[in-house]
């Protein structure tokens, strides 16, 4: 009797282990491996960018999988880093003021026209809801040359003759409103001609309709944010022609990003957001009058000076253009091309001789 009660407790002994030992294999197994909350990755020139694993955008949710869009790097999911782009003529007149979806494009130019007023080019990159994007304005031939290089739908009302003449000439996917006009409305609230407007629903709309649904560009090359201890260059000043004009650019280390003001007070968009940048590049170019309703030629195929702004400073540079079709590169001081931290991109292009303070 003693001797079955010996062996019955060596049974449960034997099966209370191999039991502990079932659990502790069932927890290990169950176990998934702690997740990257970030990680910082550079895109070489012409490559697609792309980040494998869980990543983080900077103030972002985790994006599995996701890849750098190849306008601005921000990342994306994959199947949206490469859509149409859109490039829309948008007007600075102080009529034209507040304008809508500026704060939403991901790359801009800001040059002067006529009598000293800038004008924007904004490129939009495509798959994102922007409900009013204006006012849109007329082409200038200097414009056309930033269209043409990125290859994306070029939007405006009108133009120059000598921009109109050249748009067929470049071979440009033309998108003028004089032949558009359903694509486009008039907000009665404002007096024309500073109340042109079209939405990324109806730009998107057309691009259905005639099969365009990817770029054809090469990119820039970009990277993660990479805020300083000290910012060395707090504030860009930029003194265009027209007092109504001139733009500042304030470093702000919380957001490592640069909030912009112009005529000395912030630029807001119609939705009362402030515009901001990642990265502020200033191209100096030549300038000269070409007509009597003065209007302007910008040297901007060939090469010149330029200031590289981003995380808080400014670096001397340059920027080399080859053709109206090749992409505009720009280079730090040293001959290396420059590495944009993901985001809005604003290209202050410069007459020689303007005013800038850093």
């Amino acid at each position: 009797m003693l001797g079955l009660v010996k062996k019955n407790k060596k049974r449960l002994i034997i099966f209370f282990l191999v039991f502990l030992l079932a659990a502790v294999l069932s927890v290990r197994l169950s176990r998934k491996p702690a997740v990257p909350t970030s990680r910082t990755a550079t895109e070489g020139a012409g490559t697609g960018g792309q980040i494998a694993g869980p990543v983080q955008a900077p103030g972002g949710p985790i994006c599995p999988g996701c890849v750098r869009r190849r306008i601005d790097g921000r990342l994306v999911e994959p199947g949206r880093e490469n859509l149409f782009p859109v490039a829309v003529m948008i007007e600075n007149h102080v009529d034209a003021r507040p304008q809508a979806g500026l704060a939403q494009a991901s790359l801009v130019y800001e040059a002067e026209a006529e009598g000293g007023i800038t004008r924007f080019l904004a490129i939009f990159a495509g798959g994102e809801d922007i409900k009013k994007i204006g006012p849109v304005r007329s082409a200038r031939e200097y414009y056309l040359n930033w269209a043409k290089e990125l290859g994306g739908l070029y939007v405006h009302c009108g133009g120059s003759p000598e921009a109109l003449a050249d748009i067929p000439k470049l071979g440009i996917l033309d998108f003028d409103e004089f032949f558009r006009g359903g694509y486009f409305w008039r907000d009665q609230a404002r007096s024309a001609p500073h109340n042109l407007y079209t939405s990324s629903e109806l730009l998107e709309r057309y691009l259905r309709e005639k099969g365009r649904a990817e770029g054809d560009y090469q990119p820039w090359r970009f990277k993660d944010d990479q805020p300083p201890a000290e910012a060395a260059s707090s504030s860009i000043l930029i003194v265009f022609k027209a007092p109504d004009s001139v733009v500042e650019w304030k470093y702000d280390r919380g957001s490592d990003s640069y909030l912009r003001y112009q005529a000395g007070q912030p630029h807001l968009d119609a939705d009362g957001r402030q515009i901001t940048a990642k990265n502020v590049v200033i191209q100096f170019v030549r300038s000269k009058i070409i007509d009597e309703k003065l209007r302007l030629r910008l040297d901007n195929i060939g090469s010149g000076g330029a200031e590289i702004c981003q995380d808080g400073n400014c670096r001397p540079g340059s920027w080399k253009k080859d053709s109206a079709a090749s992409r505009t590169r720009y280079y730090y001081g040293d001959g290396e091309e420059a590495v944009f931290d993901a985001g809005p991109i604003w290209v202050e292009v410069v007459a020689k001789g303007r005013q800038v303070n850093f």
